[in-house]
């Protein structure tokens, strides 16, 4: 196995990087993935092999009668008063920056981008967590799409408190009705295993966003009938 795909096995999930095929099963959640990000994770349920870790889908939503997306920005979650301070801004921008632009470049190719709630609009919440709702004190990011820090080298190592995040994160993402409010589906994604990310490049790190956005939003393009 190459390094980039150890790398993407454990930051992230084994299908992220498709550098396995065994599907490995998540039990329930337990307050130790509650972050907090998602409303209700009672709903969540063990994911298949072709769907995230922990998944909740609307059995009711109509999802052929969607063709616009409302994207967020996306924000990070760590347990632990200013536990973000540690980690330089440009990279908190960056890793938000760049899961956002993964997801909104797939989106892009199947709905048309919005940015205000409507019949037919999809809102989309993303979040990189490494938190749990039951701590005292969570330090949340969100980025400002229009703030413009120096980012690190494109192909440069990810300073080590940054891997300290990654290490122990997972991302949590849930679908809105952007006119009723009305929760279509929610999910954590959190198989991995353990190891170091030592190695782990921004460029690594890219492509394996590049490809869960590609897996999310093509399975959503199925569903809503914009993908055959």
């Amino acid at each position: 196995m190459s390094r980039h795909c150890r790398a993407a096995v454990t930051v992230l999930v084994v299908v992220l990087a498709g550098c396995a095929a065994r599907h490995r099963a998540a039990p329930p959640p337990t307050p130790e993935d509650m972050s907090g990000f998602l409303d209700d994770y009672a709903l969540l349920r063990e994911g298949g092999p072709d769907e995230v870790s922990l998944v909740y889908r609307n059995p009711d939503a109509r999802w052929t009668s969607y063709d616009k997306v409302l994207l967020e920005p996306v924000s990070i979650w760590r347990s632990g008063r200013r536990s973000l301070a540690a980690i330089p801004e440009r990279d908190l921008l960056r890793l938000a920056s760049d899961l956002y632009t993964a997801v909104k470049t797939h989106l892009g190719e199947g709905f048309t981008l919005v940015k205000e709630p409507g019949p037919g609009v999809i809102r989309i919440r993303l979040a990189i967590t490494n938190a749990r709702a039951s701590d005292p004190i969570l330090d949340v990011y969100t980025a400002d799409q229009r703030a413009s820090l120096s980012a690190p080298p494109p192909d440069g190592p990810i300073a080590p408190e940054t891997r300290r995040l990654l290490e122990g994160a997972v991302i949590e993402g849930e679908l809105r009705d952007a006119a009723t409010d009305e929760l279509l589906a929610q999910g954590v994604e959190r198989r991995r295993t353990t190891g170091s990310l030592e190695h782990l490049t921004w460029a690594e790190l890219d492509r394996i966003f590049d490809f869960w956005a590609d897996q999310v939003t093509g399975r959503l393009e199925r569903r809503t009938g914009r993908r055959p």
